[in-house]
């Protein structure tokens, strides 16, 4: 295996399922400096236009969940690998998208490739990272700010609570 080959297929942290695309020189401006965690605000599950199998919708609604369990202001979109926006931070693909995925996205950007029956495990790993903020970090949810519309009850002008 030649030296480009070696860079397209660097995983981070030994983990062969997440691998970025960016060269190992991209990360750090100097030797000594410590390559800053990538922002993650866009998670996509993608799939493959016109086939969208029953596991990878359930697997996509699972990421979405952990997302919103784990406090992190990170979406998990479900999007045709043919329609990906340029600001996707993380694709999400089964096994035999992987080619198409890491042609489509740009470099840099992490290719998380699982199995509808390891998703859970993936998932989870991926949160932790994110958590961690080492290699990839994501903004945390105020506790403190409205979640939603607030329902309050009138008599005639008069507030009652």
């Amino acid at each position: 295996m030649d030296a480009p080959e070696q860079a397209s297929n660097r995983t981070t942290a030994g983990d062969d399922r997440l691998a970025s695309s960016e060269p190992e020189s991209a990360t750090t401006d100097a030797p000594n400096a410590e390559p800053t965690p990538r922002l993650v605000r866009r998670v996509v599950c993608a799939y493959q236009s016109g086939v969208l199998p029953g596991a990878w919708l359930q697997t996509w609604r699972r990421l979405d969940r952990l997302f919103e369990r784990s406090g992190l202001k990170v979406r998990a979109l479900l999007t045709p690998l043919e329609d990906l926006d340029a600001d996707v931070d993380v694709v999400v693909v089964p096994p035999d998208l992987r080619a198409a995925a890491e042609a489509a996205v740009g470099d840099g950007v992490p290719v998380l490739v699982t199995t509808p029956a390891t998703a859970a495990v993936d998932f989870t790993e991926l949160v932790q990272r994110l958590v961690e903020g080492t290699e990839l970090t994501a903004e945390r949810i105020d506790p403190s700010a409205p979640v939603g519309p607030t329902i309050v009850t009138y008599r005639g002008s008069t507030r009652l609570d």
